[in-house]
């Protein structure tokens, strides 16, 4: 008797893990179909295949590279990033396309995910918070970030032309420039470094993203960030956690 007990259990533990892989490659299959464009939808779809992730990026960087801006598939990736819970989110094109049309960014927001709004900070704002009451049972914010080539090399051009003018006019002795000096000028106040960047395009380059700040952020390839698929994103954020990041050793 016990051991039927035991096969009708097995059985049916493995009837409704069935129906639950069924009903999620359903939800995959409807979304491929639909483009993306049910954000209902998407959410549940990460939701599912990030729910045994145990390491998420505090901070992903999305590189475009050459690509021309789709702020739609944006918009989308930061709903998927604050879905995930990941604090911070930037956004670099060497260009500064991006942060000339901030506001293009923030009306897109406004009309296509307005229930972002309350879950999200931008860069010019306060850093990232803990908030008390979330929005859709959401209990954090997520900062998002426009960079461009003038925060990275072009930073450390300007930092260096600013640090010889102050030796030159003796406000600045050259023994006090030293590496705490470099990192406290570079850092971003309450955004930490990339952990992930996700390189777009077919040319695998950084275009000048932050060399100070990159030491150990993985790096991966996508073929493009527009109508990027949710379970591609999904993909990536899995293939993070399985990263072992040795800092050197």
């Amino acid at each position: 008797m016990q051991v039927i007990f035991r096969l009708l259990l097995a059985i049916i533990h493995v009837l409704y893990k069935f129906i639950f892989w069924s009903r999620l490659q359903w939800k995959i299959f409807i979304e491929l179909v639909f483009s993306d464009r049910n954000s209902s939808m998407e959410n549940d779809v990460l939701s599912e295949l990030i729910k045994d992730v145990t390491k998420l990026p505090e901070h992903l960087v999305v590189i475009l590279g050459h690509e021309e801006v789709s702020f739609h598939d944006l918009v989308r990736i930061v709903g998927w990033c604050v879905i995930a819970g990941i604090p911070c989110v930037s956004f670099y094109d060497h260009n500064g396309f991006l942060q000339r049309n901030d506001k293009v960014m923030r009306k897109k927001i406004a009309i296509e995910r307005p229930d972002l709004e309350q879950n999200i900070v931008w860069n010019s704002e306060l850093s990232v918070k803990s908030i008390k009451n979330g929005t859709n049972g959401i209990k954090h914010k997520t900062k998002i970030q426009l960079l461009s080539y003038d925060d990275g090399k072009g930073k450390i051009v300007s930092l260096v032309q600013e640090l010889s003018k102050g030796v030159i006019s003796g406000v600045l002795q050259s023994d006090e420039i030293n590496i705490n000096l470099l990192a406290e000028k570079l850092k971003f106040e309450g955004i930490p470094n990339p952990d992930l960047a996700i390189v777009c395009g077919r040319t695998f380059s950084t275009y000048g993203l932050l060399p100070w700040h990159i030491k150990v952020t993985e790096f991966v390839q996508i073929q493009s960030h527009h109508r990027i698929l949710v379970k591609d994103f999904a993909m990536l954020l899995r293939k993070y956690s399985k990263c072992e990041q040795r800092h050197g050793k």
